[in-house]
């Protein structure tokens, strides 16, 4: 998949269908059926089908006082949870991530081994990127790095481009977060240039300040897929307390994304395609709370990945709500077999009906978004 757009993906996917849908009784010979997944393997080799960044290591602090140590964290590997669990099995993952000399824990590799994730980390520091992670009783969470926040620290959280190994940089799709005040053009470019066939892009705070119109169609027009929470799309606009959701989505709309997903955590989730005005809405699945963090990295690794798969954005949509509400029942990365979770996950597909929407429906409701950006 070395097209440079999820439209060209889309294409191709749909010409695919139309190809598939024409019988044929001609049956391939044993040898052409070997010599083709040998070409897909070699293919395979070459290349990640979907990739994510950012590795740290969350020691967690819960409001009742208890404690949970060395957890695998940092959105990367959630992102990848995401992706693995509501796949069918042939999607080839993999993690690109500074790490320190020897110290990353063990357990954080096997269990990127275990779901069938291929590890890129580098060794590019002494010490692996580490943070308490301290959650109030009201669901507020607070970050304390334990090393220095540095300009070395972040280069760890998300390597440069220059120096990832060329399997990741010819990824079919990655996804990765960013701070939405400083956002990282140059490894977009580069993964265009590359030739990455889909680029997911989740902010990991909101805004410091509300963006000024060139800096918001910079950051959402950045990537085929623009994915803020509610609290974190708010941030961009000066009145962003008063936007409805579908306000806030049209005005993404309007400053360039092609692709937005609107996570609304216990409220659900909206997606829509700028291209054909296609929208869909569906609430969250109703699951036993146990950690909120890294549900909407899970949401977004399987959303960007079904997208990359040819999924559609409906499908997608269905598929991150059941990732996140699996994430949501466990502390950290959830451990077990993926042979398991696919199959609770495939039962509770099956429960979640989206609604559709299109925004031209909606224009009495919107208001001059002028006044909103400055």
């Amino acid at each position: 998949m070395s097209a440079r757009s999820s439209g060209r993906v889309r294409r191709r996917l749909d010409m695919r269908a139309a190809a598939t849908a024409r019988p044929s009784t001609a049956r391939p010979s044993t040898s052409a059926r070997r010599a083709r997944r040998a070409r897909t393997r070699a293919v395979r080799d070459e290349r990640i089908d979907f990739l994510s960044t950012t590795l740290i290591v969350d020691d967690l602090v819960f409001a009742d006082g208890t404690t949970r140590m060395a957890v695998l964290g940092g959105g990367g590997p959630q992102t990848l949870f995401g992706a693995a669990v509501t796949s069918d099995g042939e999607l080839t993952l993999g993690l690109v991530a500074g790490v320190g000399e020897g110290d990353c824990p063990e357990t954080c590799a096997r269990w990127l081994a275990d779901i069938g994730a291929e590890a890129f980390l580098l060794t590019l520091g002494t010490s692996t990127p580490r943070a308490w992670q301290i959650t109030e009783r009201d669901g507020r969470r607070t970050q304390v790095w334990r090393l220095d926040a540095s300009d070395a620290l972040y280069a760890m959280l998300r390597p440069k481009y220059a120096i990832w190994p060329e399997k990741c940089k010819r990824a079919n799709a990655v996804h990765f977060g960013l701070n939405p005040s400083r956002p990282d053009v140059e490894l977009v470019q580069a993964l265009r240039e590359g030739g990455c066939g889909l680029i997911s892009i989740e902010p990991f705070t909101h805004a410091e300040a509300p963006l000024s119109r060139k800096d918001l169609e910079n950051l959402v027009s950045m990537g085929d897929v623009f994915s803020p929470n509610e609290r974190e799309a708010r941030s961009f606009f000066a009145k962003g307390d008063g936007m409805s959701p579908k306000d806030l989505i049209k005005a993404m709309r309007k400053a360039g994304a092609t692709i937005c997903c609107l996570r609304r955590g216990s409220r659900g989730a909206m997606v829509y395609d700028s291209r054909t005005n296609e929208g869909y809405e569906c609430e969250a699945l109703s699951a036993n709370v146990v950690d909120e963090t890294g549900c909407g990295n899970a949401f977004c690794g399987a959303f960007a990945a079904a997208l990359a798969q040819g999924a559609t954005i409906r499908d997608g949509l269905i598929r991150g709500t059941v990732a996140a509400s699996i994430m949501l029942e466990h502390v950290g990365v959830p451990n077990g077999t993926l042979v398991e979770y696919r199959a609770e996950a495939a039962r509770r597909a099956n429960l979640i009906n989206p609604v559709a929407f299109s925004l031209d429906e909606e224009v009495a409701a919107f208001v001059d978004f002028d006044e909103y950006i400055p």
